[in-house]
């Protein structure tokens, strides 16, 4: 049996393929530390492309809505949306950082001040437990509690902790100033791609076309289209949907006069940016502080959770970031477990789009080959 040549080239094409995985199983030790020191190398332009695509969602926005109307700024018209997605930044960061936080930590102090009046208070509760319970005296001898071990034990393992942050202070000092500097290289990249996409575009699409067939080159471009679109409405469609259900705590909490509704409305609106399992997090907090303020409230406030929870998961969800990504329900649910489930958050955040890239390009080529047999409409429906 003769080969032609096509024959010949997928057989050594397979052989390759084959090699190299076989390489990547043996040696994967190897790869994973040749990856890693490719990420040291290349990490500020991959942060700084990172960067650039979120921040570009909201600055095309403000570019193509608010400043495309005036004709008379001209080339101002870019810089301008870029300081305006830049004020909005810092607002969420002003918002998180002067409410969230000190609201987080005045809590956390009255938490330990209780806790603190509980470990006063507790010899005093066992010996009154002891009355109601008829305890002899040598049950309670057994039963007898070192207090002044456990303060020593708990003094120790502080101090211990203490000493272990100053030795390794200058890591700390060390990393600090290493992610401060990679943060502002990756800024300053991330702004040069921005001020330069069009340009940049352009030239990577020579650049494929030029190393590939027309055939191949058009596939690709096509795909990178859709994935840059797709992600682009993911992530304002999670932001949409984390505004309506934070807005949605706020307004809920507010009516029933619960504490803390604007503390708890913008943590779950922060933490809802995560798919699906992102509120419950914000719950889980909440319910922590309402608890600290009114215990029965903490009840009603996880029954309203729930309730809000089931019109979200099952109406705002679905119909906000499913339709912005094309997905039908059921696989955005499926998005988001799969890619929980092998990469956790980040996962979460990146199958829902994925998914979405794949089944459109899944249905396209459905809707080919259906064309191609001829296949009419109402057979397959």
């Amino acid at each position: 049996m003769e080969f032609n040549k096509k024959q010949v080239k997928s057989i050594l094409q397979i052989v390759v393929v084959s090699i190299l995985f076989y390489f990547l199983l043996k040696e994967l030790n190897l790869v994973l530390s040749a990856v890693s020191y490719l990420w040291s190398i290349f990490s500020v332009f991959a942060i700084g492309g990172a960067m650039a695509f979120i921040i570009n969602v909201p600055m095309k926005f403000f570019e193509e809505h608010y400043f495309s109307r005036f004709k008379n700024i001209g080339r101002a018209k870019r810089p301008l949306a870029f300081i305006f997605t830049l004020i909005a930044i810092v607002l969420i960061v002003y918002l998180v950082m002067f409410i969230v936080v000190p609201e987080l930590i005045n809590t956390l102090h009255m938490v330990i001040s209780q806790l603190q009046g509980l470990y006063d208070r507790l010899p005093q509760i066992v010996s009154d437990i002891s009355v109601k319970l008829h305890l002899t005296e040598e049950a309670m001898q057994s039963l007898q509690i070192e207090w002044s071990n456990i303060s020593e034990t708990v003094i120790k393992a502080v101090q211990g902790v203490a000493s272990s942050v100053i030795s390794s202070s200058t890591n700390i000092i060390s990393g600090i100033v290493n992610f401060i500097t990679q943060f502002i290289l990756a800024f300053i990249f991330c702004i040069y791609i921005l001020f330069s996409k069009e340009k940049l575009g352009a030239a990577f699409k020579k650049l494929v076309y030029a190393l590939l067939k027309e055939k191949h080159a058009d596939n690709i471009i096509g795909i990178l289209r859709l994935t840059g679109k797709t992600f682009a409405s993911f992530l304002s469609g999670q932001c949409m949907e984390a505004v309506i259900l934070g807005s949605m705590f706020i307004v809920a909490m507010t009516i029933f006069r619960m504490p803390y509704a604007l503390l708890v409305g913008v943590l779950i609106m922060l933490t809802a940016l995560i798919p699906i399992v992102g509120a419950f997090i914000g719950c889980f907090v909440g319910a922590f502080l309402i608890l600290m303020v009114n215990p029965m409230q903490t009840v009603w406030f996880v029954v309203m959770f729930l309730v809000i929870q089931q019109i979200e998961g099952n109406v705002i969800y679905p119909r906000v970031v499913g339709s912005s990504v094309g997905l039908p329900p059921i696989l955005v649910f499926a998005a988001v477990i799969v890619g929980g489930d092998l990469f956790g958050v980040a996962g979460m955040l990146l199958f829902i789009p994925l998914t979405s890239v794949f089944f459109t390009i899944l249905r396209a080529f459905i809707d080919r080959q259906l064309a191609k047999k001829q296949i009419p409409p109402e057979k397959v429906q």
